[in-house]
């Protein structure tokens, strides 16, 4: 392998708020209500038949440049930037499970957050043991749990309780990565929950290099059979 050159790629995610009524599993006063942006959905849990709501955005990055060159992309490092507020105003639960992933694979979001929703593998995260999909995938995870504090003057001005990063790592030959934003929140049983979550940046880091033929080859044997087996 030479010596590889430093790049630097972006994606960008609007803001979004929305008010989500438990009692008819329904979005209202969604803001911006334009398309791709945010898709204001539902997902009910395996256990117990809980519907919550289930937000979530994508961007994609382009990396037909490297492709044509018959360069692989190595990861180096993620930041993530949402300078603003998560706000839930919801002030029995006040709960908000923030999955941001960067991946190889178009993958259905439902699939990032069963986890969160009481499903069948309960407390094991996209990729890891005990999940059926491939943790090679993951360029750049991240994982938190925001909470509200009912002692405090601004209960519904959510604050990170728990921050964790499953990123693989892993070189990728694909010619598109594809970036998510997703959000479960929790919302009380009753009445309607009013939701707020900020404008964010992705910059992921890494070197664009190529590798010996054979190692590039197999790389862009794996990229065409997940692009079959995407959706």
């Amino acid at each position: 392998m030479s010596e590889g050159r430093e790049i630097r790629l972006k994606a960008d995610f609007p803001a979004v708020q929305g008010s989500f009524d438990y009692s008819t599993s329904t979005w209202t006063n969604i803001i911006p209500n334009s398309p791709h942006a945010w898709n204001l959905d539902t997902v009910t849990s395996a256990f117990g038949g809980i519907t919550y709501g289930l937000m979530w955005t994508m961007n994609t990055i382009d990396l037909g440049g490297l492709e044509l060159e018959k360069e692989t992309f190595f990861p180096v490092g993620s930041t993530i930037q949402d300078p603003n507020v998560y706000f839930n105003d919801d002030t029995t639960t006040g709960v908000l499970h923030v999955i941001d992933l960067i991946t190889d694979k178009l993958i259905e979001p439902r699939d990032a957050v069963h986890f969160v929703s009481m499903g069948p593998t309960m407390q094991s995260n996209y990729g890891m043991l005990g999940d059926d999909n491939d943790a090679t995938t993951i360029v750049m995870g991240q994982y938190r749990m925001m909470t509200g504090n009912t002692n405090l003057t601004y209960p519904q001005m959510m604050r990170t309780e728990v921050s964790t990063s499953f990123s693989s790592g892993e070189p990728t030959a694909a010619a598109k990565l594809y970036c998510y934003r997703i959000v479960v929140p929790y919302v009380a049983l009753v009445g309607v929950t009013n939701l707020r979550i900020p404008a964010s940046r992705f910059y992921l880091t890494g070197v664009r290099d190529k590798e010996d033929d054979k190692v590039y080859m197999m790389r862009l044997k794996r990229s065409y059979e997940l692009d079959q087996s995407q959706g």
